[in-house]
């Protein structure tokens, strides 16, 4: 349930400057948000000549009396626009600084400007501002050109946003703030995936012909209609642009042209906010698009709140169940209605040989490959007992069912593939659970779905006697 504005609590905006003309816009954007929310506005401005106190203290002594003398009339113009302002002076690291003030005041956003003075050891590491929305726990504003987000907070314009999507739980974040966003003003919201054609082909067991330009209608069906669910269940009925976008190469790259094309006031992306080494070697999108971005960014991290959220307990309606005849697997196809709600969807699989190899699954027929014909029937058959395996109860009578015969030579990659399809949200499979020699020998499809699949799994195992 969304917060209402009247009985949220008045978090602080922290706002970080350096006295430069950047970071006086970006002041005024965090005034007009703090008016508008009703909350109180802390301007700090971090002093990184703290050594020069023990070695010059009378000109450390100077230095300290300028920065208070420009922090008061600072204050005193953030003030004048009608905005409650408390004035710090921090010494240290500005970006530690910022964060850790951001920390102990549980601030609800930090805003920052997108150029900063920064110490030239530190130009390798990124930027103040990238370096606070990289290690900040709560959401960070990077301000680029920030006429139209003042002007938006002021009430006088609606906001272009575009979020970043690549459904994982930092994206899932950045749509929450989102909702708390829109308290403050209106938004034009479009909420963008950058797909990979070759990843998306496999991850559904698709073939035919990689386009450069645009997605497999298939894959281009399926993002579309799991990007909206996602969205939907986040953000609700209200409007909202979805594009999937085919993407070579970075994400990032593509967010950014996107960004460009529908001329968006402010770009939003999650962040997994790794540390250290792994900054650099292994890449960070947020990194990238606050690196590069001409307009302003916002990045979310993934906040206790967020992972609250993800704890929720969730609504299955789709259940995907792989069923091979064994009185094991149709024990489980009651499990996969047990666990649906009226309206919920249950699809029966099975999977079979691809019919240029020879027919193992049909021992009548030993290793000869089948006519056209004969396949019709033994498919006809094979459909027939799917059907059958339905439960009678009533439930199962408000619960939509399918059934659909599958060719894969690899039966664990044929579920997972088709779970992606049916954008199941359980796989429900009967297993031995075998150990030992016997699992090593014998595989489990259960363990090999598990291993290739990130969606949840239901394993039914045989009673024990």
């Amino acid at each position: 349930m969304t917060t209402t504005k009247s009985s949220r609590r008045k978090w602080p905006i922290i706002c970080g400057t350096d006295f430069s003309i950047h970071a006086a816009e970006a002041a005024d954007v965090a005034a007009a948000i703090a008016k508008r929310d009703g909350s109180e506005l802390r301007l700090i401005h971090v002093e990184e000549h703290g050594g020069l106190g023990a070695s010059h203290p009378d000109a450390f002594l100077a230095v300290l009396d300028r920065t208070r003398e420009h922090l008061e009339k600072e204050a005193g113009r953030l003030r004048s626009l009608g905005v409650v302002v408390k004035r710090e002076i921090l010494s240290g690291s500005p970006y530690e600084g910022l964060v850790n003030a951001a920390t102990a005041s549980s601030a609800r956003l930090v805003v920052v400007a997108s150029i900063g003075h920064v110490a030239v050891g530190r130009l390798l590491a990124g930027s103040v501002a990238e370096r606070t929305a990289e290690t900040s726990p709560v959401p960070t504003l990077v301000v680029r050109q920030g006429g139209a987000l003042a002007s938006w907070a002021r009430g006088e314009l609606r906001l272009k946003v575009l979020v970043g999507y690549d459904f994982s739980m930092n994206a899932d974040a950045a749509l929450r703030w989102i909702l708390e966003w829109q308290n403050i003003g209106p938004c034009d919201i479009t909420v963008a995936h950058v797909a990979w054609p070759p990843a998306e082909l496999e991850r559904l067991g698709l073939q035919g012909p990689i386009s450069l330009n645009e997605n497999h209608p298939e894959v281009a069906r399926v993002l579309q209609r799991d990007l909206k669910e996602r969205v939907v269940g986040i953000l609700g009925d209200q409007p909202v642009s979805l594009r999937i976008v085919p993407g070579w190469g970075r994400s990032d790259a593509h967010l950014l042209q996107l960004a460009q094309e529908e001329k968006s006031d402010l770009l939003v992306v999650g962040t997994h906010q790794r540390h250290g080494f792994n900054r650099f070697w292994l890449g960070s999108v947020s990194r990238s698009v606050l690196h590069h971005a001409s307009m302003s960014v916002a990045v979310v991290p993934l906040t206790g709140a967020s992972e609250q959220a993800v704890d929720r307990i969730p609504e299955i309606k789709r259940v995907l169940v792989a069923v091979d005849f064994s009185e094991l697997s149709k024990r489980a196809v009651p499990y996969a209605y047990a666990a649906l709600r009226r309206g919920g969807r249950v699809r029966l699989i099975h999977i079979i040989p691809p019919r240029k190899l020879p027919g193992p699954w049909v021992p009548e027929h030993g290793p000869k490959r089948l006519t056209e014909k004969q396949h019709k029937q033994i498919a006809a058959d094979l459909l027939a007992q799917l059907r059958a395996s339905i439960p009678a109860e009533p439930e199962s009578r408000v619960i939509a069912t399918e059934v659909e015969l599958l060719e894969h030579s690899d039966v664990a990659e044929a579920i997972c593939q088709d779970a992606e399809r049916f954008s199941a949200d359980v796989i429900c499979l009967g297993s031995h659970g075998r150990g030992g020699l016997s699992k090593a020998v014998l595989g489990s499809v259960a363990e090999r779905v598990m291993q290739r699949s990130s969606r949840p799994l239901l394993v039914v195992r045989s009673p024990k006697r």
